[in-house]
């Protein structure tokens, strides 16, 4: 398979993914599936400039990622960047095969409640999360790859 990482972090692309992840799986290009994204070009102006210079940065609506991701296999080695549960839902539900999801950051904001060191959600992104360990993926969290890695499975029962 040659989506060698999926990863929700509303940061999108930042120095964390260009230094660490992005070497640590030799990836050689970055999709980031999000619809509100896909409409704003100053942003993806952004994301492409902050990627390193031989990973190719493409934006893709959701639907339209499932769309082409039936019809076209992924060649290159590849990292799917999301920024919430209820898309990597969307994505799963759809029949993108991924066994582990990198959870790295939502931020706490308006009426988000922290679950984790860096990881807070909505009571509609709980329920996606819970959705996607219950068609058994590995949800884990992790904010580099050196730090301990959490199981959203725990985590969810502890912050009931």
């Amino acid at each position: 398979m040659a989506i060698e990482l999926v990863r929700i972090d509303d940061r999108l692309i930042h120095g964390q993914i260009a230094t660490t992840w992005i070497n640590n799986y030799s990836i050689e290009q970055v999709l980031i599936i999000n619809d509100e994204i896909l409409l704003d070009k100053m942003q993806q102006s952004v994301m492409s400039m902050t990627a390193p210079a031989n990973v190719k940065v493409k934006v893709f609506g959701v639907d339209a990622f499932i769309e082409v991701y039936k019809k076209n296999p992924i060649h290159r080695r590849t990292m799917l960047i999301l920024t919430n549960s209820i898309d990597a839902y969307r994505l799963a539900r759809g029949g993108v095969n991924f066994p582990v999801l990198n959870v790295g950051g939502m931020r706490f904001e308006n009426d988000r409640i922290k679950i984790a060191k860096a990881v807070s959600v909505t009571t509609k992104e709980r329920e996606a999360f819970e959705k996607l360990v219950e068609m058994g993926i590995d949800v884990q969290i992790q904010m580099v790859p050196r730090d301990e890695l959490l199981n959203m499975k725990d985590v969810l029962t502890k912050t009931k």
